[in-house]
Order: C-alpha cells, then sequence, then structure tokens
C-alpha cells in the first residue's frame, strides 16, 4: 500500500514536470489524471454497476478474484491520493 502511494507521488512529479516542459496547464492533467485513476478502480471493484448485477458478480466470483479486485481498487484510489493533494495545492497555492 505504501508503494501505491510512493507511486502516486511519482506519477504526480512526472506530469508535473511534463507540463512544465510542454507548457501546459499542470491543473487540467492532474485532474484528469485523478479521474482516470478514480475511474479505474470503480471499474475494476465493479461499484459502478446496479443492485442486481453487483450481486450476480459477487455470486459468481471466487474468493481469490475478490480479493484480486479489492486490493487492486485499494492501491489505485491510494495512487489516486497524493495527485488529487498536488491537484489542490497547485490550485490554492500556486
Amino acid at each position: 500500500m505504501i508503494k501505491s502511494i510512493i507511486g502516486g507521488f511519482i506519477l504526480s512529479f512526472i506530469l508535473l514536470v511534463a507540463c512544465t516542459i510542454a507548457n501546459v496547464n499542470s491543473e487540467t492533467v492532474l485532474f484528469t489524471a485523478f479521474i482516470i485513476l478514480v475511474g479505474l478502480a470503480l471499474t475494476i471493484s465493479g461499484a459502478a454497476v446496479s443492485g442486481d448485477r453487483m450481486r450476480a458478480n459477487l455470486a459468481t466470483e471466487s474468493k481469490a478474484e475478490k480479493k484480486w479486485k479489492i486490493k487492486n481498487s485499494i492501491n489505485l484510489m491510494l495512487a489516486a491520493a497524493p495527485v488529487l493533494g498536488v491537484f489542490l495545492l497547485i490550485h490554492y497555492f500556486v
């Protein structure tokens, strides 16, 4: 889990450097990266489906699949947190 947070900081740093070199608005890029990471987490976890579809998914998948989905969704959300933090710092203080 610490690796995911560190990965989020590294991703933020890479995006900031790329935006500086390309002279692009870093707020837009960081917010887009945050939305993509959260969207991937929702897609992997299956939380963005209707209730009956979620019930069917939970009934048919194995414990290993459930564990994989939960672990990867949490890791993506933890990677998205530093990206959001850097976005907020830039938005309010720069």
